[in-house]
């Protein structure tokens, strides 16, 4: 009880005001994570439209054909490419009051919103044309808006703090509980959709029409928090702008770089293996002929990819990069090979199969990330220069190849096995897929096609040769690089610089142990006071026992002392809570002069900034600077600590 006290108190203490050298408040922490899981709930419901014939949504409801999804996915992606330099110079050059991110929740959340919702409210009985006409405008526009979006949370997760630590804290609970948006949103959608409207209810145009809305906006308001109440900081000087890399020349560069190469041709196949995942809406839908399954088989076989995350570290650390990729990537191809032999055998084996290749599937992100990070420090060491952006844009390229060949070769093994549109109304009619003879042959291939891509993805990481002791060396130059970059190092010749370095050096590590002692002085000082309860507890206990001997050597009944006794507990309870009440009145009026302050410092600055004629985000620049003063008071505060001990 007495840790869920300190608990609460310290929950309550900073959950405006940061911690002692620390930015963020719990308050905005809370924020940050709410916002994400709506943002990321408004992303998931992208899953019920993707450009593919095992959609329910333009398949079976609105019956566009394997052909329609290969000309829409060609479109879509070119149009992809050809807009991924044009977004990332827009974010690279945006400067507004409130920071580069934050604006792009509001200008880039709305057309997704609109996007998505829409794309529900195409007119079931339009021409076959007019539908891939509108679905096209649509999946573009949600195509372009929804990364920038989701791009915008990224960024702000970046650098919502300049302190890594405290952003490493902050990112391991925002993951958390932002994703348990989609993950309601892939139980609940389907679930509820079951009770009102049937089994069917996927293949109900109404699902759609009712719950699109509801969820997008949800998502959307709940959102607005990430750039309403939380914080873009970044401790680079405005002046000092970031050097823009030719193209041509970065080009030249990304070419020469092996683990660009090694991760790109791997990721290539991602399309083909995503096939087997979304096969899982066709078997609920035609096999069990029950959609409304979907939410709860769905979420059953999602769980596959958490402990594939856990697990990511561990198997990089135990086996290496290379080794852990290597493995991950294989092991699809074991569950695959797995799915291809039983699905058939029934409906349980088939989820079975899919939850390990989910398993498979969910550390290879880290794995890839963590190569190619590798691999640009290294290429940085070698040649001078960063491609992160260049090594995105070109990844994205290669990947959308990959994409639209992908869908060209399922939607020819439909099309070959029967599902083919009508000649005379160009309506596709999915009920087909009720035949096993129909379903069987097309579920069998695309297995076989995912556990070949499954099996050429690993292939590329045999070539990985860079080991954790080389990384350590390359890392070590490129800081030591970073530092003489700076303007102490002007002018000094290379020993004058690498003893500059090294008394750099010298003093973070003192600061961090420096650190590291407060942390254990104040784990040391918890110990106490829970052991000073402990035994302030052990004392009371034996004062009552001999304060019951001592009545009954008196001569004293049972009775009487065991109300005797009862008596001296609730007197040492009544006294904890008078205690506990003091304290809590106590805080409850410092955090009401707080919030006193807080007000009377905003509108103050409101008044200011109107005066002198600002316009736009008025309240939450106020805020922000209020914020900053808390920060301030804290270091100085904390300056004055250091110097008094």
């Amino acid at each position: 009880m007495g840790k869920l006290t300190d608990v609460w108190y310290d929950v309550r203490s900073h959950w405006e005001r940061p911690r002692k050298n620390e930015y963020v408040s719990y308050k905005e922490v809370l924020n940050f994570c709410i916002g994400g899981m709506g943002i990321k709930t408004l992303g998931s419901l992208l899953s019920y439209m993707t450009l593919a014939s095992t959609c329910l949504l333009f398949g079976s409801v609105y019956g566009l054909s394997p052909r329609h999804f290969i000309v829409l996915t060609i479109i879509t992606n070119l149009i992809s490419i050809l807009k991924t330099p044009f977004i990332s110079m827009l974010v690279d050059n945006t400067r507004t009051k409130i920071g580069k991110f934050r604006p792009y929740v509001l200008w880039a959340g709305i057309p997704t919103a609109i996007g998505i919702v829409g794309m529900a409210y195409i007119p079931l009985d339009a021409p076959t044309t007019v539908k891939v006409v509108v679905v096209g405008i649509l999946i573009n526009l949600v195509t372009i808006a929804q990364p920038l979006y989701n791009n915008a949370y990224m960024g702000v997760s970046q650098i919502i703090t300049p302190n890594s630590y405290e952003r490493t804290k902050i990112l391991s609970v925002s993951e958390f509980l932002a994703n348990l948006g989609p993950s309601l949103v892939q139980l609940l959608l389907p679930s509820i959709a079951g009770l009102f409207l049937g089994a069917d209810c996927m293949t109900n145009i109404l699902t759609y029409r009712i719950f699109f809305p509801i969820f997008a906006l949800a998502g959307f308001l709940m959102g607005l928090l990430v750039m309403i109440n939380t914080r873009e900081r970044t401790l680079v000087r405005e002046e000092e702008k970031e050097k823009k890399l030719p193209f041509f020349k970065g080009l030249r560069e990304i070419s020469k770089s092996r683990y660009f190469w090694i991760v790109s041709v791997s990721k290539f196949f991602e399309g083909f293996k995503g096939g087997i995942g979304v096969l899982l809406a066709w078997v609920c839908t035609y096999q069990l002929g029950n959609s409304a399954a979907l939410g709860i088989v769905q979420s059953i076989v999602s769980v596959g990819f958490t402990p594939g995350i856990i697990l990511a570290p561990l198997l990089m650390k135990k086996m290496g990069s290379k080794n852990a990729a290597f493995f991950a990537h294989a092991l699809n191809c074991v569950a695959a090979l797995l799915m291809l032999f039983t699905f058939k055998k029934g409906f349980v084996f088939f989820v079975i199969a899919l939850f390990c290749y989910n398993f498979a599937s969910g550390p290879q992100y880290i794995m890839q990330t963590s190569i190619l990070s590798d691999g640009l420090d290294y290429h940085q060491d070698k040649y001078g220069t960063r491609l992160e952006g260049f090594a995105q844009n070109f990844m994205l390229m290669i990947t959308t190849v990959g994409t639209i060949l992908s869908t060209v070769t399922f939607s020819m093994i439909y099309e070959n096995f029967g599902l083919v549109e009508d000649e005379v109304t160009g309506i596709t009619d999915y009920s087909i897929l009720t035949q096993a003879a129909v379903r069987e042959p097309i579920i069998q291939w695309v297995v076989v096609v995912a556990m070949v891509a499954s099996a050429l993805s690993a292939l590329p990481y045999i070539f990985c040769n860079l080991k954790a002791s080389d990384m350590t060396a390359i890392r070590e130059r490129l800081e030591y690089k970073k530092f003489c970059g700076r303007k102490e190092c002007e002018g000094l010749t290379d020993e004058e610089s690498r003893r500059l370095y090294e008394e750099h050096i010298a003093e973070a590590e003192r600061e961090q142990e420096l650190n590291n002692q407060k942390v254990e002085a104040q784990k040391k000082e918890a110990e106490e006071n829970r052991l000073a309860a402990v035994r302030e507890k052990e004392n009371f206990e034996r004062s009552l026992n001999e304060y019951a001997e001592e009545l009954s050597l008196n001569g004293a009944t049972d009775k009487e002392i065991k109300r005797a006794v009862h008596a001296k507990k609730v007197e040492r309870k009544r006294e904890q809570k008078e205690k506990a009440r003091l304290r809590r009145r106590e805080f409850l009026d410092e955090y009401a002069a707080f919030r006193r302050r807080k007000k009377e410092f905003i509108d103050n600055d409101v008044r200011q900034r109107k005066a002198s004629g600002e316009k736009g985000f008025l309240r939450i620049l106020a805020k922000e600077k209020f914020e900053d003063t808390l920060i301030a008071e804290n270091n100085e505060n904390t300056d004055k600590e250091s110097r008094e001990d």
